[in-house]
């Protein structure tokens, strides 16, 4: 009997020595913040496997070799690895044993809405699937240029897309470099029409380079980004456009690659008037003094050649005839600003007037008690010869060379009074 008491007394004192030994070999820490996820290895890189909040304990069993990241059990028995400076203890992190992180397992996440998933690394490569905006994927490798991934989905499906649209948790180049896989698809369209034009860009505002006979199948090369005109290249080397609707697809354009349209060239306006009266003269020089050398009627179309440097009202047109001369663009409507006109040689621009009253009578001298000579009409544009004293008259000559005094007020003149010559009478 006492020998047994004897036993149980040295069974309790080894208890008393071992329990703290076993107790201490169990560090603990408490999570310090709102929640805490717990990885599978050290670092943001690696998979969230669950989470734990501020307050609950965690078991601590190991550490990364620079002691940022701790691997820990939680009170579930699930296992992980969180940051270290989310962690109350009293436990120096630097004496935990280092552990071997796992290593990473490569995704990533879709940013853009919908993405294809294809047979090979570019557009030309077949859809096998497609992704969505936050879905997770398995990355296995990447092209040569970087420029897309081959990844596998959650369901198992392998296929690649662009490497653009991809948030990763690795650096893309360094993923291993995998061969292309599938043959890329060629699409082909059939000519659905009679006559096809091919343009230089993708609108029926691009002329034509080529006419393409109904039945000839074109190689397609491009599409943009609607899939509404296509990119083609011809038999003699030509690429241009056609419109899709127009042609018998082989595959659908999603195949192609979208392609930049061609800067438009604006097209290049040759300078035209209409004539807008019933007659008008067209001279020899820029002035109704100049003598006629023709005359166009009203609807008739001319070229516009140049202006004259002394006045924007008179113009060098080109007749169809060959022949050229001067006439007075208020009487056409040009499709080009006559400022825009380069200013070319002639015979010096008189200075002229428009009659703006319904009739000016034209005297022998510069007032009204002069007698009338002639008289003239409104719109009728004469030659300026000079000015009395004042300005209040000014001297005239007629289409037939007759010459005159005109109140000056009866008149929209086309030069400043001022640059007139004073004249006697």
């Amino acid at each position: 009997m006492k020998k047994q008491v004897l036993i149980g007394l040295l069974l309790v004192l080894a208890g008393m020595f071992i329990l703290p030994t076993a107790l201490n070999a169990q560090e603990t820490a408490v999570v310090n913040t709102g929640a805490l996820n717990v990885r599978s290895g050290p670092g943001v890189n690696y998979n969230v496997v669950t989470v734990v909040y501020q307050g609950q304990a965690v078991t601590l069993l190991g550490r990364n070799s620079n002691n940022s990241w701790v691997k820990v059990q939680t009170a579930g028995g699930q296992q992980g690895w969180v940051n270290a400076l989310l962690l109350t203890t009293n436990t120096t992190i630097s004496n935990l044993p280092v552990v071997d992180a796992p290593a990473v397992t490569a995704t990533a996440v879709i940013t853009t809405g919908a993405l294809n998933v294809r047979s090979g690394p570019g557009v030309q490569y077949g859809v096998v699937t497609a992704v969505s905006q936050g879905q997770s994927v398995a990355l296995l490798g990447r092209n040569s240029s970087s420029s897309w991934v081959k990844i596998q989905t959650g369901g198992g499906q392998q296929g690649w897309i662009n490497a653009a649209y991809i948030q990763a948790n690795v650096a893309v180049n360094t993923l291993p470099v995998l061969d292309a896989g599938a043959a890329p698809i060629t699409v082909t369209g059939l000519v659905n029409t009679g006559a096809l034009n091919v343009r230089t860009g993708p609108d029926v505002t691009y002329p034509s380079i080529a006419v393409v006979n109904g039945g000839v199948q074109l190689n397609l090369i491009g599409r943009t980004a609607n899939g509404i005109w296509v990119k083609v290249s011809l038999a003699d080397g030509q690429q241009g456009w056609v419109n899709t609707s127009l042609l018998i697809l082989s595959a659908d354009v999603s195949y192609l690659p979208e392609t930049a349209a061609p800067t438009p060239t604006p097209p290049t306006v040759t300078p035209q008037a209409i004539i807008n009266s019933g007659a008008l003269n067209v001279r020899s020089g820029p002035g109704v003094g100049y003598s006629a050398v023709a005359t166009v009627y009203r609807g008739q179309v001319v070229g516009l050649i140049g202006r004259s440097s002394g006045s924007s009202v008179w113009v060098k047109v080109g007749l169809s005839s060959g022949a050229q001369g001067w006439l007075n663009v208020t009487y056409t409507l040009p499709n080009v600003a006559v400022s825009s006109l380069p200013v070319v040689d002639g015979p010096p621009a008189l200075a002229t007037a428009e009659v703006i009253a319904a009739a000016a009578n034209v005297r022998s001298g510069p007032a009204l008690s002069y007698a009338s000579v002639a008289v003239l009409y409104q719109a009728q544009v004469v030659n300026l010869l000079g000015r009395n004293g004042d300005g209040s008259w000014v001297k005239v000559q007629l289409v037939n060379g007759q010459q005159g005094w005109v109140n000056t007020s009866l008149l929209t003149l086309f030069t400043g009074l001022s640059n007139l010559p004073i004249v006697q009478q």
